[in-house]
C-alpha cells in the first residue's frame, strides 16, 4: 500500500520543523530541497511559518510541531485536527513516528567547501 504522506506534504513538515534554525546555508539548501520537490517559494515560506495552504497537510504541519514542542495540550489539539480532516488514527500513529524521526535527526548541515574544508555552517551562524 502507497504511503498516504507525498514528499511535498514532507517537505513541508521538515521545513516547518527546522523553521528555527538560523543558518542561513542550510535554510537554502532546505529551500532548494523543497523547490525540487514541487513546492513553490510561497508554500516554502509557508511551512517555515509552520503552515500550509493545504489543509490536511497544515494539520500534519501542527501534528509535527506539537509533537516537537512536547505540549500534551497541542498534542491532543493536533490529533484531533487531523482526525477532523481525514486522518485515521492508524494515518496519524504512522506519521507521528516519521514526525519524531524527523525531530530526532540532526539538522542537515551544508555541503562541505572543497576551497577551505569547512562546511560554512558556523560561519553562517555569525
Amino acid at each position: 500500500m502507497p504511503s498516504p504522506f507525498s514528499e511535498r506534504m514532507l517537505q513541508q513538515v521538515e521545513l516547518a520543523l527546522r523553521s528555527d534554525c538560523r543558518c542561513a546555508i542550510t535554510l537554502d539548501e532546505m529551500r532548494s530541497e523543497a523547490s525540487a520537490a514541487g513546492l513553490t517559494g510561497v508554500e516554502i515560506e509557508a511551512a517555515l511559518a509552520q503552515r500550509s495552504f493545504d489543509v490536511r497537510t497544515s494539520a500534519l504541519v501542527s501534528l509535527a510541531c506539537a509533537i516537537k514542542s512536547d505540549n500534551a495540550a497541542a498534542l491532543e489539539n493536533a490529533r484531533q485536527q487531523a482526525t477532523a480532516l481525514g486522518w485515521s488514527d492508524r494515518e496519524i500513529a504512522s506519521f507521528a513516528r516519521i514526525a519524531k524521526g524527523m525531530i530526532d535527526a540532526p539538522t542537515p548541515r551544508p555541503f562541505s567547501s572543497p576551497s577551505n574544508g569547512k562546511d560554512g555552517h558556523d560561519a553562517a551562524k555569525q
